[in-house]
Order: C-alpha cells, then structure tokens, then sequence
C-alpha cells in the first residue's frame, strides 16, 4: 500500500510561541511544516519552495498577512490561505475572505477547529490543482501546449511523450540547440502524475561548481563566511515534482559524482551539514551534446550516463522536417499576434523559409517570424521583410529563369523574362517587380499590353 503524499504547510507568525506549539501539533498530524517568523521570509520561502496550504498571522511589521498571501497566490494560484489574527471581528473576517483568503481564525487558536480547516482546505487545493492538470493534459493532447508537427518522427516523439511521462524513469532528452527540448520537459512534466507540484529547470552551463553545489543542496547555517541562516537547496525546494538538468553535458566531472548520488540514494546533504535528507524527485535531463562520445572522451561519467538515459528521446532537428515549416510559421504568427491586426506569410515567403536550413532550428525560425512581423507594415510578410541570410543560404536556390534566346527580339525575350519570373513567384506581381527591377505599375502596363495581342498572363 503506497503512503499518503506528504502536505507541505508554510505557517508565519512573528509571535515565536504560538508559533513552535501551532507548528508542533501540524507535524503530529504528519503534516511538513515549515515556518517563518515575519512576512518577508515567508515571501522569501514561497518563492523558493512548493507548498500546499498558508497559515498566516494578519499582523506582522512591515509585510503582513494579506500580502503574503496575495503573493502565495500569485507564485500559486490554486493555493488556499488561512488567516489567523488577535484582534478578530465580524469586518474584518468578512474583508479578508473577500479578498481571497480560505478562513479566518481568531487567537488563541483552537487546534482540533484549525486541523478540521487544514484538511478542508488542503482538499480544496488538491481539487483546483487536478483540474487545472486535466486542462494541460486536454491542451497537450489537443496540441496546444504543444510540440508542433506532422511529420512522422515527430508523431512518433509524441507519442513517446505521453507514454513515458505517466512513468517515474528519468528521460534524456537530445537534439541541437533551438529543437525545443525544455518544451519536451515541460511536456513530459504536465502530463505526468507529477503535474501538481514544482517543475524546475536547472541550466548546468550557467553556474560554477560552487555556486552548483550551494544551489541544488542549500546550507546551513553558518556554513561558510557570509552564509547567514540556514537555506534550503533547489532539490529540496522541488521535492514530489520534476527537475531538468539542462545542458547536463556541461556539468564538471566532480559535480557529476554529486549528483549520481543524489539519483541513487534520493538524498542530499547541506553544504556544512551531515544530515541526510530525503528527496523524491523525477530526473530528466537536456543536452545537444553526444553524450556517448563525451563518456569515450571521459569528459562525462558513464554511470551517470546509464543513469540518465533509461529513455532516450530524440528531437529532430527542423532541416529534416521541412514540411513541419508551415505549421511552425501559422503558430508563430499565432504565438505573436501585431498590433495592427492579422498578418498572413506571402507563398514567396513561405517559399523562402521552406528553403532554408535553419542551424537554430525552431526558436530560429521564430526569431525570423518575430523580426519579420516588426518589420512588415503590410497584411502580408514578404520576402524583403526576411533576413537577407535566407537567400544566401547554400541549399537555397531561386527558381531557375530560362536563358535569352538570342533569335528572338529584345521585347519576346524581355516578355519572356518577366513572365517567367512572374511564374517563379507564383503570380505575386509585387515581388516580381522587385526582382525584375521595376515599379508594380510599369509591370501591369507591359502585362496588360501581353493580354490585349492575346498572350496568357497567368
């Protein structure tokens, strides 16, 4: 029979007696208390860590119980708040539920009347937060939270996703840079059973050992020369949910043996502590990197590897899936609507992105749509509103013009050019001037003049 999942509760109150007896009946009632004796450090806690219920004193200095509560709902939306106060009238219950607050207590507090309301209240938490799950799952099923695509590599990735995300083995995720592999991740996250608690992304390349250490597993108190108190590690902030390691490739060796203990005794120990603590997290890692040859290199640990990698999931990059462009484009246009109303791709356009390579792969070709939407100041984007880099790609080729035919007149020839690049653009007459190097209207004259000797314009 599997055990209850632990309730975290946050109880602030700068009175430090109620506090400890308060605290001490809620950890009898196997409840996870953590405290905080004013409303900064329980502002300061809710941004670190994931909690189920607030317990809140409404009197507090400088930060009091209803700002910490406005931001326990902010960071939570479905988290409820209970206020508890000395000083209770019939106003100011009536106010604080108003603004959002589960319950209003009045001091001294009656334990067996608050342990009733906890459990009512965790209940109600629980209920907001299933729901809001099944709403992702339904968007991500529906494509919406989404891994955009119809190619078959990318069906086939999809449907790994939702298989493996209801397992608790960790996941590497691979492909180049832009591919999308934290989208996977959070993905992966929102439709596993995890999806009520923290998911947290940890990008390897962007701390030091040190400052590693000191983050994933905190410190405590006094630990090292302006330590201050005691601080809980990023780990044990996200304890229940799931944590990415991204860019795992570019963890030093010596933190990599940290961290393989950590996935094998599901425990970690404070910098200047000696305690175990207990941890239960679900490990999945991001890398653009050939792990397999960085194990041969021995610039990573093969044990880790094979810890890690219990299920491979491979993005593939955009070039090998050009006919997934399209899609791409209509839900960049989609994802970052202009002010100006709707904008649309032109076919030369659309064209030209199909054409290119992309070594960013979608995050680039959304920086594209971006820029091109910022820079186009009609309905529809053209190829001059793209990045020049574009054409001058080496797969890129404009469609081929036929050579002069030099038994023909100057004007066959000449007519022969322009309709063939007005082919070339599938009939879009603006960018058919521009490569021919005209005005639009000196265009239509000569094509007007083509229609009346009776020569199809298309």
């Amino acid at each position: 029979m599997s055990e209850k999942p632990t309730i975290a509760i946050l109880l602030v109150d700068d009175e430090v007696i109620n506090l400890e007896n308060v605290g001490h009946f809620l950890e009898q009632q196997r409840f996870q208390v953590t405290t905080a004796t004013n409303g900064s450090e329980a502002i300061s806690l809710l941004q670190q860590s994931h909690f189920d219920l607030v317990i809140t004193d409404l009197k507090m200095g400088d930060v009091d119980g209803i700002q910490v509560m406005n931001t326990a709902k902010e960071l939570q939306p479905e988290i409820e708040v209970i206020i508890v106060t000395g000083y209770a009238t019939i106003n100011s219950a009536v106010d604080v539920m108003a603004q959002g607050a589960f319950y209003y207590l009045s001091k001294p507090i009656k334990l067996k009347e608050l342990h009733a309301l906890v459990l009512r209240a965790v209940e109600k938490t629980m209920l907001l937060r299933e729901i809001t799950r099944l709403k992702r799952r339904i968007k991500t099923q529906q494509g919406t939270t989404q891994f955009i695509g119809q190619n078959p590599a990318i069906l086939e990735l999809k449907d790994s996703i939702v298989r493996f995300a209801q397992l608790d083995c960790n996941i590497l995720i691979t492909g180049e840079t832009g591919t999308g592999k934290e989208l996977v991740a959070r993905t992966i996250y929102e439709l596993s059973p995890r999806a009520n608690k923290r998911f947290l992304p940890i990008n390897c390349g962007a701390m030091t050992e040190e400052l590693m250490v000191n983050e994933l597993f905190g410190h405590e108190k006094d630990a090292y020369t302006d330590a201050g108190g005691l601080r809980n590690g990023l780990l044990e902030s996200a304890n229940g949910g799931v944590v990415l390691f991204d860019e795992i490739g570019e963890m030093p060796l010596t933190m990599q043996v940290k961290l393989l203990r950590v996935l094998q005794e599901r425990k970690i120990i404070r910098v200047g502590g000696t305690k175990e603590i207990p941890i239960d997290i679900r490990v999945l890692a991001a890398t653009n990197r050939d792990l397999k040859k960085e194990v041969q290199k021995k610039s990573f640990r093969q044990d880790l590897y094979y810890r890690l990698n219990v299920v491979n999931l491979h993005i593939p990059p955009l070039r090998d899936r050009k006919d997934d462009i399209s899609l791409l484009v209509n839900y960049f246009l989609a994802k970052h609507p202009p002010s100006g109303g709707t904008k649309t791709v032109s076919r030369e356009a659309l064209r030209r992105l199909q054409c290119y390579d992309y070594p960013g792969n979608a995050r680039e070709l959304e920086n594209i749509i971006e820029r091109s939407l910022a820079l186009c100041d009609t309905s529809e984007i053209q190829p001059y509103h793209l990045p020049s880099d574009l054409s001058s790609s080496p797969n890129f080729h404009l469609p081929k013009i036929e050579a002069v035919n030099s038994s023909q007149s100057l004007d066959d020839n000449e007519r022969e050019y322009i309709l063939s690049v007005l082919k070339s653009v599938d009939g879009n007459k603006t960018q058919a001037a521009k490569i021919i190097g005209i005005d639009r209207v000196s265009l239509w004259r000569k094509l007007k003049r083509y229609e009346n000797i009776g020569i199809d314009t298309g």
